[in-house]
């Protein structure tokens, strides 16, 4: 990854006031609800304090006692989305109402507003029917071209919406396209980022792709290697042929592992790896992406056409003896800790802090991290003066872990990440084995 999302993870000040409205007809009062106690509440977060779990709105319409005055919701370990709630950032909020008047979040999304003005969201199944009726649109990832590289939407491209270099990109494109772009987690800003610069330079046609790349993996959808990423990349590259093809002619560096050997050997692959497969049929591809994926391998992509799209691309191949055994090893990268060092840091809190930085609804439904601070990566701009500069800081867990010690050093912070995918079972997680 080349550069953080530093650029990107800025909260969107927004200048407009809150309204909260009920979900069902009520009395005429701010605080009125449905039968079953819920109210939405839509508006710009003015605080919110983790010490006494509240988050502190500004109110514009509604009860005219509340019009323009600010209301405090309480919040808890259950409540769901989370992350969405930084300063100056809009957010609805669906809320209980308790017998002593306070309100309680349930759950928190972005606000309608979080996006600029004539952009819109997509979701994955529209996509998908766009994709495959070909229909005219431009479909871009905002993400560093080294992710983008490792594993991309089909027909995607590359255009880094944190890089200097996007605006001029987008001069390059006809303003009457429609711009269809994503990001890699459902947290992350820079498509919004994107589609802001976009509608600067002049688009009004620009979708954002709802939870995008893992909404697209989580939708079961083929992702793509670039050529590039295979002939270089350090990475397990997989021929899913029968092993008398790959014996003939196969591409370079890849292992023969056949399809229907594919489920026993899973194992044999490190857990950190970068996973590329190949076939003779998209559905070949497709069945081992769906295997890797409830592996945990969530970033496991194919090459695009499978072995004939290689050829046709006239890029390289060998023969000979294929090659049988899974062998990869990662290069420890600056300002990594190891899952060793990681473990015993547990023990020593007066000295350093644990940051836990995925989503509210990842640590809610794969467990919490014990001894750790639980900060969203997409909230730590905002949140880094609830750390202690005198302590160390151990950034959990894979690739977000990086970027957050990235931004954390940019700020003068002692940060270091730990790079292996975090072990969890549901209700606790801890540091995966080493790869």
């Amino acid at each position: 990854m080349q550069l953080p999302y530093t650029c990107c993870l800025f909260p969107l000040i927004l200048c407009f006031l809150v309204s909260c409205t009920p979900q069902t007809r009520g009395t005429n009062h701010q605080e009125s609800s449905n039968a079953t106690g819920l109210t939405t509440c839509r508006g710009t977060v003015v605080h919110k304090s983790n010490r006494h779990h509240t988050i502190t709105l500004k109110i514009e319409e509604g009860n005219t006692n509340m019009k323009n005055r600010k209301k405090i919701i309480l919040f808890n370990h259950r409540t769901k989305g989370l992350e969405y709630c930084v300063k100056g950032k809009q957010v609805q909020v669906t809320c209980t109402r308790g017998d002593n008047k306070t309100w309680k979040a349930v759950a928190i999304e972005p606000g309608k507003m979080i996006y600029a003005s004539g952009v819109t969201p997509i979701t994955v199944s529209e996509l998908k029917k766009k994709i495959d009726a070909h229909r005219d649109f431009i479909l871009i990832d905002t993400r560093s071209p080294a992710e983008y590289s490792r594993c991309h939407l089909p027909s995607a491209i590359s255009m880094d919406a944190c890089a200097s270099t996007f605006r001029s990109l987008s001069r390059e494109i006809d303003r009457d396209e429609m711009l269809i772009l994503y990001c890699g987690w459902p947290d992350c800003h820079r498509s919004i980022s994107g589609s802001k610069k976009a509608a600067k330079a002049g688009f009004d046609n620009i979708r954002i792709l709802q939870g995008g790349l893992q909404a697209w993996v989580d939708g079961g959808y083929p992702t793509i290697a670039t050529d590039e990423f295979v002939q270089s990349g350090n990475l397990v590259l997989l021929d899913l042929r029968p092993s008398d093809r790959d014996r003939v002619r196969r591409i370079e560096g890849s292992v023969s592992v056949p399809l229907p050997l594919l489920a026993d050997r899973i194992k044999e692959i490190p857990e950190q790896a970068p996973v590329v497969v190949y076939g003779q049929h998209l559905g070949d591809s497709l069945s081992a992406l769906k295997l890797l994926r409830a592996a945990g391998f969530t970033r496991a992509a194919m090459i695009e056409g499978n072995f004939k799209g290689w050829i046709q691309r006239q890029n390289r191949v060998v023969s000979g003896p294929v090659q049988t055994a899974i062998t990869w090893k990662r290069p420890r990268r600056q300002d990594e800790v190891s899952a060793t060092r990681f473990l015993a840091a547990k023990h020593n809190r007066a000295r350093i802090i644990i940051l836990d930085v995925r989503t509210d609804n990842e640590v809610h439904s794969q467990g919490w991290l014990a001894n750790s601070v639980h900060i969203p990566l997409s909230s730590l701009n905002n949140r880094m003066n609830e750390l202690d500069k005198q302590r160390l800081i151990y950034c959990a867990a894979g690739p977000r872990a990086e970027l957050a010690s990235r931004m954390l050093r940019n700020r003068g912070y002692r940060a270091f990440f730990l790079a292996t995918e975090l072990a969890c079972d549901g209700k606790k997680c801890r540091a995966g084995r080493e790869p």
